[in-house]
């Protein structure tokens, strides 16, 4: 199984470890070595070109709180 990986802002390549649509909204999972302790979440922006990151610590908790949801049979 090959994981998709993407070049973020910083010139480092990140895998997509998922991508959940949450309020319309599409966001991404990301790690930069498959490591959770280099674990991100980043958004499209609303043409779904852009990777933008996320506007509050609200947001990030919220997107986080669904991917736990998907995942907690994991956890």
């Amino acid at each position: 199984m090959e994981i998709d990986k993407i070049v973020l802002e910083d010139n480092k390549d990140y895998f997509i470890l998922d991508t959940l649509l949450i309020d319309q909204t599409k966001y991404l999972f990301l790690s930069e070595n498959l490591n959770c302790h280099t674990s991100i979440i980043r958004k499209l922006s609303t043409n779904g070109k852009e990777i933008i990151g996320l506007n509050s610590e609200e947001e990030y908790n919220k997107a986080l709180c669904f991917f736990i949801e998907k995942y907690k049979d994991l956890f």
